[in-house]
């Protein structure tokens, strides 16, 4: 079976340096599915944990750049879930994600409206973070 996706950057799991496959099972000790890409000069992870989505992406000596996994709208804080309700009420949310960056925590919310995607950053007390691109 093959995937509509571009799998020009796929890495061999053996083609990655052992730093950075060691980095990633210490962080995540429970992943499965773990699939590489290349992105850049860095490598992207792509696995579950626990039937969650997670995407990592780590330098090649095995440094953490950052991480992300699917969450439950539910579970966004409260800040972030009003901030949603009182400048996005119009749009649907389609996909959230929790982000770690450097230490920090943002929410990622992919908004779907007649088809067309609005992808916006938050920050944990709820505001629109317009520096940080959305990571795919």
């Amino acid at each position: 079976m093959f995937s509509c996706n571009d799998d020009d950057n796929d890495v061999a799991p053996n083609s990655v340096p052992e730093a950075v496959t060691n980095a990633l099972a210490t962080a995540f000790p429970d992943a499965t599915d773990v699939e590489w890409e290349m992105s850049g000069e860095n490598y992207e992870a792509d696995f579950d944990v626990n039937t969650v989505d997670y995407k990592a992406l780590l330098t090649a000596d095995g440094s953490m750049l950052m991480y992300k996994h699917d969450i439950a709208q539910a579970n966004l804080p409260e800040a972030v879930r009003t901030s949603i309700s009182q400048n996005y009420n119009s749009l649907q949310v389609d996909d959230t994600e929790l982000l770690s960056l450097s230490g920090t925590t943002y929410y990622q919310i992919d908004f779907d409206q007649e088809g067309q995607d609005t992808k916006v950053v938050f920050t944990e007390d709820g505001q629109v973070q317009e520096q940080l691109t959305y990571w795919d």
